[in-house]
């Protein structure tokens, strides 16, 4: 299998499109693994797991955290709840906000999808060696403090 064909077509100054596409790739890549085997949607999975991860959460602090859509999270925890994998339930104290948090059956499916999830990124980055992984890691955060220094200037 080869590389898709737009990819040869950027520039060395090109990273960030091929940075966008490699995001496209691995995420068709999830999409259909969490479909075909959990019955996920890509947006439910990145609900349980924030939930699973984080804590507890309302969806508008899922949103802004993770920098998703709120009719995205929505839809997800929509789907969720019909599954039995999360639990909504007003926040204490406020009778308006609704807090999110998995279901016993919710954490049990996320650690299977987390630990396949895991040796599927593993896989694919089974050649770099930890010195590239620090300089991936270090350049990716640069461009995020880029990305966030423009947002604040427009």
């Amino acid at each position: 299998m080869s590389l898709p064909k737009i990819w040869h077509l950027f520039s060395e100054d090109g990273l960030p499109q091929k940075l966008l596409l490699l995001a496209k790739m691995i995420e068709r890549e999830t999409s259909h693994q969490l479909q075909a085997d959990f019955d996920l949607s890509v947006a439910q999975w990145r609900v349980l797991a924030f939930v699973c991860i984080a804590g507890p959460a309302t969806a508008s602090y899922m949103g802004e955290a993770a920098e998703v859509d709120q009719a995205e999270i929505s839809r997800a925890v929509r789907s969720l709840l019909l599954k039995n994998l999360i639990d909504r339930q007003y926040q204490p104290g406020n009778r308006k906000t609704m807090v999110i948090a998995p279901t016993e059956e919710g954490q049990a499916k996320f650690k299977l999808i987390r630990e396949l999830r895991q040796q599927y990124f593993a896989q694919i980055t089974r050649k770099l060696s930890s010195d590239q992984r620090g300089i991936v890691n270090f350049a990716l955060a640069s461009m995020a403090e880029e990305v966030v220094i423009e947002r604040k200037q427009n």
